[in-house]
């Protein structure tokens, strides 16, 4: 019988190397559409969303079971209405003034990260939003 050897270092670090090369999506659990719709309808969500502003911009949303959304706009002095609803690939589609995106949840420790489709099948998915927390109801009165 042939002695098994032991990995050195350079092949640890390879591998570590291979490892931290995969989004950090590969790690977290992907919800499928039931486990979307569970998370959304009739829940009002705390969440970050990212674009210009570094380190995100806090939102609240409050997903009614009817399709419908309502959040305060950035200035947070009115109201802003949308629907949303899930399409056939268990992603959340938010539309607003003929303007929307789907987005992909996986759920990662205690929260939820929300990616835009991707558009092109050569670039990875964009991180778009942390769900940080999901609280039961309306109880902002959105």
């Amino acid at each position: 019988m042939k002695a098994r050897r032991k990995p050195g270092i350079i092949e640890s670090l390879a591998g570590l190397a291979l490892l931290a090369s995969f989004p950090m999506t590969a790690l977290a659990g992907k919800l499928n559409a039931d486990e979307v719709k569970q998370l959304v309808s009739g829940n009002t969500h705390v969440l970050k969303e990212y674009g210009k502003e570094e380190g995100g911009r806090k939102r609240i949303r409050y997903y009614a079971p009817n399709g419908t959304f309502r959040q305060l706009n950035k200035k947070k002095t009115k109201t802003v209405k949308g629907t949303w609803s899930i399409n056939d690939e268990g992603q959340l589609c938010n539309v607003r003034k003929d303007r929307g995106n789907c987005h992909t949840i996986y759920k990662q420790g205690n929260v939820w990260e929300a990616y835009v489709a991707k558009t092109n099948p050569m670039s990875p998915e964009k991180h778009s939003q942390t769900i940080t927390e999901v609280l039961k109801g309306n109880p902002n009165g959105l």
